[in-house]
């Protein structure tokens, strides 16, 4: 079977989850792996979170812009309310449940793809952050202290890097 295939069968299989769960009282959340987490840790479930537009709701950047790292163009990024209230109050470390998702769109209009952190753990390190990003069906980092995010990230604060308050 071809990747694309088999990317296309994958996606239509977290649509049905995200459709049928409310049916069945899964809709609360999905992911165990963070118990105290609001966004999943893992790639399927958190895949099911971005398609079903879960944190469409969490403060966000005014508008798609030109991105400052190597996240493929333009993009625009959202917070939850714990990254809000640590940001706010001038935190050196985030709380557990902490994060972000920056939406790209490369050159295009649409959203082709996701860049999220979570903080996991208690800690300052990227290791207690979990990394994922998605870009045009190709899944580039999806795992604890992934290091092709942490280097970069090292340089913000608890490795949250955006510019505080969101413009």
């Amino acid at each position: 079977m071809s990747a694309a295939r088999t990317r296309t069968m994958r996606r239509a299989h977290l649509l049905a989850i995200v459709l049928t769960a409310p049916l069945f009282g899964c809709a609360e959340k999905l992911d165990s792996s963070c118990p105290s987490c609001e966004v999943p840790t893992n790639a399927d479930e958190l895949e099911v979170f971005l398609s079903a537009g879960e944190y469409l709701d969490f403060e966000a950047e005014s508008a798609v812009h030109e991105g400052a790292g190597p996240h493929f163009g333009r993009v625009r990024t959202f917070i939850n309310e714990e990254l809000v209230t640590s940001l706010d109050s001038g935190e050196a470390e985030h709380p557990v449940g902490s994060a972000a998702i920056k939406e790209l769109y490369g050159d295009g209009e649409e959203v082709a793809g996701f860049a999220v952190m979570v903080k996991t753990r208690e800690g300052s390190g990227g290791d207690a952050w979990y990394w994922y990003e998605e870009y045009r069906g190709t899944l580039y980092a999806d795992e604890q202290g992934d290091s092709s995010c942490t280097g970069c990230h090292s340089s913000g604060v608890d490795h949250f890097r955006s510019p505080f308050p969101l413009q």
